[in-house]
């Protein structure tokens, strides 16, 4: 889309990949710190907020035309550091919700879980949409060659699952902070109970 070879798109997405995942990650250290003294489910809140704010600057910087290289970048960054908040705030609030005893193996479940269905299938579906999405390209142009153009094309478009699922997520998130207190209270009083118990 933006004329960019292969190894000079590498060294972009490194760009992007470095400066929001740093930024990303101290930005959800630094906001987590600050908002978790005043509610028990104020990270996730924070969480749900940025992934909102998130969604119309991945639109915008996906769309993109050619020439604006530069515009897509900064806003493909500031979209990868927006999603790198989500470990501070997630995993953090997750440490609230569960008892000590049971937190290793909700750990392990929901990695397992994250990078089998995210990580693992995640790559494989986009692509598979891209190539979807540039076949239909070529087809609206009456062309039956493929093109880099059309190749371009099916990315740029398949990438549009990113704000998609930046909503997604933001309503979860939302939904999960309107529910955390009164699972850190079951938990709480699940807790006393087998205390009072021994």
């Amino acid at each position: 889309m933006h004329g960019y070879s292969l190894a000079r798109s590498g060294i972009a997405t490194g760009f992007v990949y470095l400066l929001g995942g740093v930024c990303g990650g101290l930005l959800g250290g630094y906001l987590g710190d600050r908002v978790a003294g005043t509610r028990r489910n104020a990270r996730l809140g924070m969480a749900a907020f940025i992934s909102l704010l998130s969604a119309p600057v991945a639109f915008f910087g996906i769309l993109q035309p050619a020439g604006a290289a530069m515009t897509a970048l900064i806003c493909l960054a500031i979209t990868y550091g927006a999603f790198n908040t989500y470990y501070a705030f997630v995993y953090s609030s997750i440490q609230d919700i569960v008892a000590p005893d049971q937190r290793g193996f909700t750990m392990s479940v929901y990695f397992m879980a994250m990078y089998l269905c995210g990580a693992s299938f995640g790559p494989l579906l986009t692509g598979n949409l891209s190539d979807r999405l540039a076949r239909h390209a070529m087809a609206v142009a009456g062309s039956e060659k493929m093109t880099e153009v059309f190749k371009a094309t099916g990315l740029q478009q398949a990438m549009l699952v990113l704000p998609i699922l930046s909503l997604a997520l933001a309503t979860v998130l939302y939904f999960a902070s309107r529910t955390m207190n009164a699972d850190a209270q079951r938990r709480d009083a699940k807790a006393l109970a087998m205390a009072q118990a021994v």
